[in-house]
């Protein structure tokens, strides 16, 4: 080891997700290089400024360039063409707009390339009726995150660790610090499978004619197959509960790059940390609310 006629990238976590910080020079083609194949592979990059008020940016390949999602608001999505304008074999590039690329400006990208037993993205268009929809994880998802794209709807968030027995039974909304919702209307109480998932009819996930887009998260439990051995986990989508005092450990196996995290029974912020912009052991952490444009 290494051998190069072994080597295979999408082993390793280093070829399918990356935290990239970078500074906005204000004008068109900063190529921003993280290493991921996204033009030839596919994936989600996540834009966000870290010193200022700006939205949340999200992009696909499914959708193509200059086409974004706000995880911060319910509104439809967006197209400017001086905002993410190309995905790269090495990452990608970005146009001149202040949201994403503001001259003196700092921010941060988060890239999860597609690939099986870790990422994938899709897009559907709804029926209003229940119905599956199929996808190539290739294991069941931890986490399914679907965007109306066409209307002003909520985002849908299923997650495996919101409830013990039923998780499909509920959803949260990225955009909102709201608690879980129990309802049939958005996952049909139907738990997802490793081809499939299903949606109801709420207006969220499945509104006749409404076009939507589904990230879809995997989550590894001794089953990941990844890194050197070939057997490790790089992803987890699970849960824990809260003792009030610190020192309440969450043992993953693996020191993550990217943590999410939320309370599903209560009214709490979505807070995103990564060893990027500072996450210790022993001293304060930079944390980023998926659910509002306010800076870092």
């Amino acid at each position: 080891w290494p051998n190069a006629a072994n080597f295979n990238p999408a082993s390793f976590v280093d070829a399918l997700f990356q935290c990239h910080v970078y500074v906005g020079n204000g004008s068109s083609g900063q190529s921003i290089t993280n290493n991921l194949d996204l033009s030839g592979k596919g994936g989600l990059v996540w834009l966000k400024g870290r010193d200022s008020t700006n939205d949340h940016h999200l992009f696909d390949t499914e959708r193509g360039v200059t086409k974004y999602v706000k995880s911060s608001a319910s509104s439809v999505e967006a197209t400017d063409t001086d905002t993410l304008t190309a995905f790269n074999s090495n990452g990608f590039s970005l146009g001149a707009d202040t949201d994403t690329n503001a001259d003196g400006n700092k921010y941060v990208s988060w890239s999860f390339r597609k690939q099986p037993k870790f990422f994938d993205v899709l897009t559907y268009t709804g029926t209003g009726s229940a119905r599956t929809i199929s996808h190539s994880l290739g294991s069941v998802p931890g986490s399914i995150w679907v965007k109306c794209t066409s209307d002003g709807n909520n985002w849908a968030v299923y997650h495996r660790g919101v409830d013990s027995s039923a998780p499909e039974d509920y959803k949260l909304d990225l955009g909102t610090s709201d608690a879980r919702t129990d309802n049939s209307s958005y996952w049909n109480d139907t738990a997802p499978t490793s081809s499939v998932f299903t949606v109801g009819n709420s207006g969220d996930t499945n509104a006749n004619g409404e076009t939507y887009v589904a990230y879809i998260f995997a989550h590894n439990n001794d089953d990941g197959g990844f890194g050197e051995p070939g057997d490790q986990d790089i992803i987890k989508c699970g849960s824990y509960t809260g003792t009030g005092a610190a020192g309440n450990q969450v043992d993953l196996g693996f020191e993550p790059q990217w943590l999410l995290t939320k309370s599903a029974t209560l009214g709490q912020q979505w807070d995103i940390t990564d060893t990027m912009r500072g996450m210790t052991a022993d001293g304060a952490v930079q944390k980023i609310r998926t659910n509002n444009s306010a800076a870092e």
